[in-house]
């Protein structure tokens, strides 16, 4: 597969437009000044391509060295290399444009109503956020951002303390509110131990 060479370059404007081919597509236009119009020509067949020398339109201006690739180009296919998260699964992430932790399902030793399961994804943009994402057997997805899933957390908690408690009480809501802060500090050591705050 071709790849977009490295051309020569300077501070003269470019006087000559080379369009770069790779069989029949259009891939890239690279401009250059007269000086080095030979050594990009050459450097661009050691790359596999074709080159065609164009002249430049008069109102346009760019730098020697100068490179445009084209979106439709085979050179525009080529996948960048990906920096990927630790939790990253590294399966095919630039295809399917996003990284995927490994799936967590959630089956419990006794038949239920509907499948659960859960991993981590993130956009490959540098800037991209990672988010939960769960999902059920009927596909039917949720993402909540890291600062909800660390709500939902010990909200679970809660309701599962609470659960767990069964029975009856005569006491407020407020009794086994702090009935449940009690419970969840013992088995977490308190509200931000283990919390992820990447």
């Amino acid at each position: 597969m071709s790849t977009l060479p490295t051309l020569p370059s300077c501070p003269e404007p470019a006087t000559i437009r080379i369009e770069l081919y790779s069989a029949d597509s259009l891939d890239a236009c690279a401009y250059t000044c007269i000086d080095h119009t030979i050594r990009a020509t050459a450097a661009v067949a050691r790359a596999g391509l074709e080159a065609h020398l164009i002249g430049m339109a008069p109102d346009v201006v760019r730098p020697c060295g100068h490179v445009f690739v084209f979106p439709t180009g085979t050179l525009a296919a080529t996948p960048l290399a990906v920096a990927h998260p630790r939790w990253c699964d590294r399966d095919d992430c630039q295809r399917r444009g996003r990284h995927h932790s490994r799936v967590l399902g959630m089956n419990a030793d006794q038949p239920e109503p509907f499948a659960l399961r859960a991993d981590l994804v993130q956009g490959l943009h540098p800037a991209a956020q990672p988010v939960v994402r769960l999902e059920d057997s009927a596909a039917t997805r949720l993402h909540p951002s890291m600062r909800q899933t660390r709500i939902l957390r010990y909200r679970l908690a809660r309701l599962l303390t609470l659960a767990e408690a069964g029975g009856t009480t005569t006491g407020t809501t407020m009794d086994a509110d702090a009935a449940t802060g009690s419970a969840r500090r013992m088995s977490t050591g308190g509200p931000a131990s283990g919390v992820n705050r990447a």
